[in-house]
């Protein structure tokens, strides 16, 4: 029975410290997140989150998005192999973040297939906006391109 339970417990443990430290890369790069009051983050039960309701550009948008798989997940492992540091618990964390990264990938190719080029984003709840002309309302991006429902 311990033979399952230990090499289960160490995957957990991999699994939250990825978590952390996948979080914390998405909260370094959002801008003034030390006195920003429009940050939150914190753990579901689907795993953990970085939110913020300050308005971003797409471009920073875009490096907040994929920045945690490339440091994770590719670099890591291209650095880790290089330096022959591969190890199963190593493996792990690449193989968690590269998943968790999932959850990252689809609002980064909504963001770079329907906001224009100079737009800047707000999140609200589930939902992101973006808007290209400051004169303008904000419109919502979601996988319907049609949706462009607009918010005051």
């Amino acid at each position: 029975m311990e033979y399952i339970l230990l090499p289960l417990l160490i995957a957990l443990v991999i699994a939250v410290l990825m978590e952390v430290i996948h979080g914390l890369i998405h909260l370094l790069l959002i801008p003034n997140f030390i006195k920003s009051d429009n940050i939150s983050l914190g753990f579901t039960y689907f795993g953990g989150y970085v939110y913020t309701t300050d308005v971003l550009l797409k471009s920073r948008a875009c490096l907040i998005y994929i920045a945690p798989f490339i440091v994770l997940s590719i670099i890591l492992n291209v650095v880790s192999g290089l330096l022959g540091l591969y190890n199963i618990p190593l493996m792990l964390f690449i193989l968690f973040n590269s998943i968790e990264s999932g959850t990252d990938i689809l609002p980064l190719i909504l963001i770079l297939l329907q906001v224009p080029k100079s737009a800047k984003l707000v999140n609200n709840g589930t939902h992101t906006y973006f808007r290209a002309d400051p004169k303008n309302q904000f419109l919502k991006l979601g996988l319907d391109k049609f949706s462009t429902k607009p918010i005051s």
